[in-house]
């Protein structure tokens, strides 16, 4: 089964992501996963980057999501990509049982640089207010 890590943060294409997670000292595998929603769409599902180019093939195939693998030998990893979506980014992890030690993640987003400070302001305030919302939804 999937349980959540960490809290969802908004992104915008052109943000920079960057996903560290920690494995705790009683656990000794982490299987952490990649989820995004669009604004559109009604609840989370794997993270592909840069799906929208790669699905304009003819033939269908089978990508992999983005994860991270945590054991004993890597107890922490942080891994960054540049967002290609509008929407909401969170972290999930495999679990087998409810009684599983979760891992520490820790999710942050560096607005595009590439911004004027209009847009910057624009997209600083938009990810506020959403997670403000976001924080108190059932």
């Amino acid at each position: 089964m999937r349980v959540t890590v960490g809290r969802p943060i908004r992104v915008d294409p052109g943000d920079t992501v960057a996903v560290r997670g920690q494995l705790p000292e009683k656990a000794k595998l982490g299987r952490l996963y990649v989820f995004a929603k669009e604004d559109a769409a009604d609840a989370f599902s794997p993270y592909v980057q840069n799906i929208g180019v790669v699905t304009a093939q003819a033939s269908p195939h089978l990508y992999t999501p983005m994860s991270m693998r945590l054991d004993s030998y890597r107890r922490e990893y942080e891994m960054s990509f540049v967002a290609d979506i509008d929407g909401f980014i969170r972290v999930m992890q495999e679990v087998d049982t409810a009684k599983e030690p979760r891992a520490k993640v820790r999710i942050k987003r560096t607005i595009c640089p590439g911004l004027g400070w209009r847009e910057w302001l624009v997209r600083k305030l938009n990810g506020i207010f959403t997670w403000q919302t976001l924080k108190f939804s059932p």
